[in-house]
């Protein structure tokens, strides 16, 4: 059986917690006086290494899946497994340690600390987690030459253009080689060139080295690099479906009829 992200449409389908999986999550958010729901019940589950994406429109959940993935958030209830392995109950010391080791983040910004230089930052998860100078060195190199940005290692953020900002940041997120990485919007401040490359960049990632990754994204001409999309609305996964032939306009008039937007 391929891989399959599990929706209330693919009910029939046996349930497999696979690389990752989100079973039965409810989370909700406080908003001044009021719970905001942002999850309602959320069931996804992906088997194989890929990329896929998850889409929606404002407010149905997308990037609080990712945060639960990632182990930045909790939920209320159901439960989280990234490799077969639950997050419920970690520490926080325990979810932070698999953060760089089992799951990579790619935000949007990029995230870079602007005092930083580009080989600073991509450095960083390694000094926290007090690897050999020698070996955080040897890794930063090998994958800044991988992502072309070898020349730019010693400038800060600021002298980066907006693809090279988010190459600092994918090689922060590889830097443990871990076998998850979760984007969220990461083309939403590049120029589409740039963010075609990223694209491009990402699905062969998950091709090549066999890492799974969960991109969120409200764009269609980006969604459509990924091997299946599964579509979120109100908090729930209304769609789930492969890629295949389909363009841009096709896919994102099925996510619109799905309840979603794109």
């Amino acid at each position: 059986m391929g891989a399959e992200i599990a929706s209330p449409a693919f009910r029939s389908m046996p349930y497999r917690a696979g690389v990752l999986s989100f079973e039965d999550i409810h989370k909700t958010h406080a908003d001044g006086g009021a719970r905001v729901t942002a999850l309602a019940g959320l069931d996804l589950a992906i088997d194989e290494p890929g990329l896929y994406a998850l889409m929606g429109p404002s407010g149905s959940g997308k990037s609080t899946a990712l945060h639960l993935a990632g182990g930045l958030d909790a939920p209320d209830r159901g439960r989280v497994t990234v490799g077969g392995r639950a997050l419920t109950g970690l520490s926080e010391r325990a979810l932070a340690r698999r953060r760089g080791r089992e799951v990579g983040l790619i935000f949007q910004a990029g995230n870079l600390i602007a005092t930083l230089t580009a080989r600073e930052n991509a450095s960083l998860p390694g000094w926290i987690d007090r690897r050999s100078p020698a070996w955080v060195r040897g890794r930063v190199d090998a994958l800044f030459a991988a992502l072309d940005v070898s020349e730019r290692a010693e400038h800060r953020p600021a002298a980066l253009s907006g693809g090279e900002r988010q190459r600092v940041a994918v090689a922060r997120a590889l830097l443990f080689e871990p076998p998850v990485l979760l984007a969220d919007e990461p083309t939403g401040s590049l120029d589409p060139a740039a963010g075609r490359r990223l694209l491009e960049l990402l699905s062969g990632l998950a091709d090549e080295k066999g890492i799974t990754v969960l991109m969120v994204t409200h764009e269609a001409h980006a969604a459509i690099h990924a091997r299946r999309v599964a579509v979120l609305a109100a908090g729930r996964c209304v769609d789930a479906f492969p890629t295949g032939d389909m363009d841009a306009v096709s896919l994102a008039a099925r996510v619109q009829r799905a309840g979603g937007a794109a």
